[in-house]
């Protein structure tokens, strides 16, 4: 008799005092979720994960846990003579194997463990570690951080599972915790009294109801890579709700498969919003390419946990808000498809999931609650001064996941990079390219400023060393005037971070109000001082700034008229009415606003013409492509001292 045939034979009795497993550990000891960066151990790099082979056994009334996990790895260093991985203290590990072969000593220290090869392993090497070990993971109520979480529902269903994000994978399995050694395929078996069922990554290929009476063991295997926290498990009596939904303008087809709770509170009132997952994979396919793990499945599994986890092809969820059930499944393109390489990158992450919440609310409910969506989250992000997108602080979940700036912040940041496109459909095509470059790897920061670069055909340093590593968000007050049918709008920028003093440079939205009329303008706000000019009839009222919170900014105070602005020479509205986009450009820049037959000319830094020009109908565009990187001058009509600053990189 194996010893996991043991195990199966006495996990009536085991349950049964699971109560008492918690003796192994102690309130208070070292979590390793605190004050971490990487892998508990340098020696953890030295080898990289290729396949986990899963035994749980567990019930929904206990977090009590027997494992046993054989990890099969590779070895990466010139020479491997321990492996070294991370299991919580709550674990008391009963026996190890490497390469089948028994080894009686396992050393502790916290929560890294290591074993003692007999024999060191060479570079290329693969092996294979297994892990038998039991124990009761500490819980902090339900909520996420946990591991692992035993509730019971308001209808009174119980239920375990398990959030691993983002260093708590250690709770409950013998784990390496490296986000960028994505694991290339997974086999969970889950053994749970029959009645109970169990929701994990990948295809369900077979429930075993037979090899120990009283018990089914589920079997769920996937071939995607996976990164270590989103694999998951689920516990409760569920029924299975499953379709097969089919790809818009394809005959491919895929499985969705949920696991709900068979109580007359949960349906219909929160299935019918899980009924619109079809729906909102087709839309987001039609953003960001197909639903990356298409071959396999979606579904969700449905607990008591506040919020929802985007656990890979099966997300984790307690709050059937569409929007929220929107927000998960972004993840799986965005968070599990392609996964950040560093946690300072989170924003990659959830930024675009709380981003994507405002396209399914625009798409599937309209534009007004798209809009309601932006302002609310601008609300939010104005909430911190100095706040930065880009995480510096990466010791805890705290930080890692602060509301304000890595999800409303970040999803400000998506919003303004598409706002900046010169084109909407190159927004959602850098998009679709980055998924396919990074595609089931991990991306930086720099890699999605590549792929939107090579589409927009310019430079985004300044945006991302502004937007993403800068702090806090520009400040405004503006003031207008209007004589005849033109309007002069001035715009003093400010900064909500007085540590933070570069002027931020970035498109904005005005809207010309009369009692009879509005209309909408793009500007582009660039200096600390700078004035607008627009030919508009209608009586001016006001003007309104970011009227559709387009981008993170804050007007101090409602705009004044001033009507010393119509005293402003021709020359200097000319020049402070232009718009030259894009810049810096790697080809050509776009200039705007200019009156009709006004002669143009780019200079260089000595005052040498290099190309002469006129304005047509108010735009022009000035060729860029034969010059050689560095910075040069567009003098606006024959005065040399009305010019603009162009860059060419």
């Amino acid at each position: 008799m194996s010893y996991r045939k043991v195990f199966l034979c006495v996990l009536l009795l085991v349950f049964s005092v699971g109560a008492q497993a918690g003796s192994f550990c102690k309130y208070g000891d070292v979590r390793g979720a605190q004050a971490r960066t990487t892998t508990s151990d340098p020696s953890e790099e030295n080898y990289d994960m290729k396949h986990i082979v899963f035994h749980m056994h567990v019930t929904d009334s206990s977090t009590y846990i027997i494992g046993d996990v054989a990890t099969t790895a590779q070895v990466v260093v010139p020479s491997l003579s321990s492996y070294v991985f991370e299991l919580d203290t709550c674990m008391h590990i009963d026996s190890a194997k490497v390469n089948g072969m028994v080894l009686p000593v396992v050393t502790t220290a916290g929560q890294v463990r290591t074993i003692t090869l007999p024999v060191s392993l060479s570079s290329g090497t693969l092996f294979t570690a297994e892990v038998y070990y039991h124990g009761t993971p500490l819980s902090s109520g339900v909520q996420f951080f946990n591991g692992v979480t035993q509730d019971t529902s308001s209808h009174g269903s119980k239920m375990l599972f398990t959030v691993s994000d983002p260093w708590v994978a250690l709770n409950w399995w013998p784990t390496k915790q490296d986000i960028n050694d994505k694991i290339d395929s997974v086999d969970m078996y889950v053994t749970v009294p029959r009645g109970e069922q169990d929701g994990s990554n990948g295809v369900l290929l077979s429930v075993d109801t037979t090899s120990a009476p009283g018990y089914a063991t589920f079997h769920w295997q996937t071939h995607y890579a996976i990164t270590y926290y989103l694999i998951s498990m689920a516990v409760a009596p569920y029924v299975q709700d499953k379709h097969y939904m089919h790809f818009t303008g394809s005959t491919d087809s895929m499985l969705i498969q949920n696991f709900f709770l068979d109580t007359t509170t949960f349906y219909p009132a929160y299935k019918s919003n899980f009924d619109s997952l079809d729906q909102i994979i087709n839309y987001y396919g039609s953003l960001f390419g197909r639903y990356p793990f298409w071959k396999e499945k979606y579904g969700v599994c449905y607990t008591t946990l506040p919020g929802g986890m985007e656990h890979q092809t099966m997300t984790t969820i307690g709050v059937p808000n569409t929007y929220i059930i929107a927000h998960e499944l972004c993840h799986q393109w965005f968070g599990d498809h392609v996964s950040y390489a560093d946690w300072g990158d989170v924003w990659l992450s959830e930024g675009f999931a709380t981003f994507s919440e405002q396209m399914f609310l625009t798409h599937f409910w309209g534009a007004a609650a798209g809009l309601a969506h932006r302002k609310t989250y601008l609300t939010q992000a104005l909430n911190k001064a100095c706040g930065e997108l880009y995480v510096t602080d990466t010791s805890g979940p705290n930080t890692l996941f602060d509301p304000i700036t890595v999800y409303a912040k970040g999803q400000g940041v998506v919003t303004m990079l598409r706002y900046l496109a010169p084109t909407d459909s190159l927004f959602f095509q850098g998009l679709r390219n980055y998924q396919s470059a990074f595609g089931l790897g991990n991306a930086k920061t720099a890699d999605l400023k590549a792929a939107m670069e090579n589409v927009y055909g310019f430079s985004l340093d300044t945006f991302f060393h502004e937007w993403v590593y800068g702090k806090g968000y520009p400040e405004y007050r503006m003031t207008w005037d209007q004589y005849g049918s033109t309007v002069i709008v001035k715009l003093v920028q400010a900064r909500s971070c007085s540590s933070y003093d570069t002027t931020f440079s970035t498109p904005l939205e005005l809207q010309l109000h009369s009692t009879t009329a509005d209309t909408t303008v793009k500007i582009y706000n660039n200096a600390d001082t700078q004035v607008y000019t627009f030919n508009w009839a209608p009586t001016m009222a006001t003007v309104y700034l970011n009227p559709n919170a387009w981008t993170i900014c804050k007007l101090l105070a409602a705009a004044r008229q001033d009507t010393t602005l119509r005293y402003l020479s021709v020359a200097q509205l000319a020049v402070n009415n232009v718009k030259v986009f894009p810049n810096p450009s790697k080809g050509t820049w776009q200039v705007q606003n200019v009156a009709p037959n006004t002669s143009l000319a780019i200079i260089d830094a000595r005052g040498k013409m290099l190309w002469q020009g006129h304005s047509n109908n108010g735009t022009i565009i000035v060729p860029g492509d034969n010059l050689a990187a560095g910075f040069y001058f567009l003098m606006i009509g024959n005065d040399k001292a009305n010019t603009i600053k162009l860059e060419h990189w």
